[in-house]
């Protein structure tokens, strides 16, 4: 019998359904995510397979047989017996050397340590997914909740913060912008899993704090939960818990919030509506999603819109968060065009977004841009504070930056000779071969004195040449033949030509335009 062959792509009534939210999703995931992508094991095989590797004496099935199904209460007694076998056996001489201090602090300390050192080393990335992994990388999220121990999502979500475990989560000053909450711990530290039926007891006796700290986020964000079943015991508590957090009357404002998505073979993709039930046989309406890919959902989620990378949205929102919070900036203000922040270390605080060019602070100017001081040179138009701009902005940017203007500012800082030398030492240095730095390669420099012959002043050359061999010609002037109005106006032309503006020569001239109007002190005061 010949399979249907089903064909992926973005799905139009998901991407309909999520346009519709002002946030981009959270994703919600469970240990189908890991079995699917890593190869790992489901927990009853986990214990199991551990079980046969521990040197624990007897059988798996006599332990089992114990819990009447309860798995945490496995852990625990499988934890007893392995606690002595880990502090006397030979095979964990090793370990013991690395852990032993951590293993001091309880009982459950060597089954947690052993069990991520045993995850670790049996994950393996499932090339039979590598489509859906590679999709993965470009969705469009503001977070992820898991309940997952292994680093799977830190690897593919690295400009993502981490908070592992209930306890960081609850003490953190998360702002649900690019983060990841591992509440049930991480293989990275063994001390936050939650294996036992005692760290569930004693997850579940804070589920109330947790779902006040999650519901900020299941009432701003929509939720879509995948590698979970639908009555899977640790997922329904937690949602039960943010649930009791919610009115009545607003609870139906979750409705279309929760996606939950079903995995099933051979199936189209469907989005439907369908009900969860709850603790207490209460029953909560989500949307279900069933298919046998997760490509459609990635192809989905890659199609949102975000303008400002997360690193630097988190930044900005966690800046302003402590600024309202303090009421008392301790740094600096952060003034740049927002589509132009690439690093998101130069943000302390950021204040007024959008409106660079009329938000200046006594705080600093570390991240103005090169372009906004051509302008300014040109165009006279930023009306920058030169004292902040020399010690604050150009320390920072001259140091990766070989053509910058800066004599207009120390000009009018009074930190000039006549000369165009700097008057005492500042925090960068002037180039020592000014202004010959500013001519062009010497391809261009050998026709000088053809240029020099035929052309006696700017107009002529950019009458005679296009704008680029323009920019390169002018230079070779004789600097006392080089009207500056002329130049000016030339410079100011190049302004409409963004590949011409980004170019070292038209930055290079720029320059020496800076240098003659303002760096010799004649021309300065013409």
């Amino acid at each position: 019998m010949q399979t249907k062959k089903i064909v992926y792509k973005m799905n139009s009534e998901l991407f309909d359904h999520l346009k519709d939210f002002t946030t981009n999703p959270y994703l919600f995931i469970g240990s189908g995510f890991s079995r699917r992508y890593l190869n790992l094991p489901t927990w009853e095989d986990l214990l199991s397979n551990f079980f046969l590797v521990s040197s624990i004496d007897g059988e798996f099935e006599y332990y089992k047989s114990k819990c009447n199904g309860n798995l945490p209460l496995l852990a625990s007694n499988l934890s007893n017996e392995f606690h002595e076998i880990w502090w006397k056996n030979d095979l964990y001489k090793d370990n013991r050397s690395v852990y032993k201090t951590l293993a001091s602090e309880g009982i459950n300390l060597p089954l947690k340590i052993e069990i991520s050192n045993y995850i670790k080393s049996i994950q393996s990335i499932s090339k039979q997914y590598d489509k859906e992994i590679e999709l993965l990388k470009t969705i469009v999220i503001d977070g992820i909740i898991t309940t997952n121990w292994d680093n799977f999502l830190e690897e593919n979500f690295s400009d993502f913060n981490i908070y592992i475990g209930q306890q960081e989560l609850l003490f953190s000053e998360a702002i649900s912008i690019g983060e990841i909450y591992k509440i049930h711990g991480c293989v990275t530290r063994p001390e936050t899993l939650i294996l036992t039926e005692e760290d569930y007891l004693n997850f579940n006796s804070k589920n109330a704090y947790l779902a006040a700290k999650l519901l900020t986020i299941f009432v701003e964000h929509p939720i879509i939960f995948v590698g979970y079943s639908l009555s899977d015991n640790n997922i329904q508590q937690i949602i039960d818990s943010i649930v009791k957090c919610v009115e009545p009357k607003n609870l139906d404002k979750l409705k279309n919030r929760l996606i939950f998505v079903e995995w099933k073979k051979d199936t189209e993709f469907e989005i439907k509506d369908s009900s969860i039930k709850l603790p207490d046989n209460k029953v909560l309406p989500i949307k279900l999603i069933i298919t046998d890919s997760f490509e459609p959902i990635f192809e989905t989620l890659s199609t949102l819109k975000r303008q400002i990378p997360i690193k630097i949205l988190r930044k900005l929102k966690n800046s302003v968060v402590e600024f309202v919070k303090s009421n008392k900036p301790t740094s600096q203000v952060f003034v740049a065009d927002i589509n132009t922040i690439t690093d998101d270390s130069l943000i302390e605080y950021a204040i007024g977004v959008g409106i660079a060019s009329q938000l200046l602070s006594t705080q600093g100017y570390k991240s103005i841009e090169t372009i906004d001081i051509i302008e300014d040179i040109l165009n006279d138009n930023k009306n920058f504070n030169s004292k902040l701009l020399v010690e604050n902005t150009f320390p920072k940017i001259i140091k990766g930056n070989s053509f910058i203007p800066v004599y207009k500012y120390l000009r009018k800082e009074n930190l000039l000779t006549k000369t165009g030398t700097l008057k005492s030492k500042n925090k960068f240095e002037l180039k020592k071969n000014t202004p010959n730095c500013f001519l062009p390669p010497i391809g261009y420099i050998k026709k000088q004195t053809e240029i020099r012959r035929n052309h006696k002043d700017v107009n002529s050359i950019v009458n005679s040449f296009d704008i680029s061999h323009s920019l390169n010609y002018i230079p070779l002037l004789d600097f006392k033949a080089i009207n500056l109005n002329q130049l000016l106006k030339f410079l100011r032309s190049c302004l409409n030509d963004e590949t011409i503006k980004t170019s070292s020569n038209f930055r290079k001239l720029v320059c020496l335009y800076d240098y003659l109007k303002f760096g010799i002190e004649n021309n300065a005061s013409s």
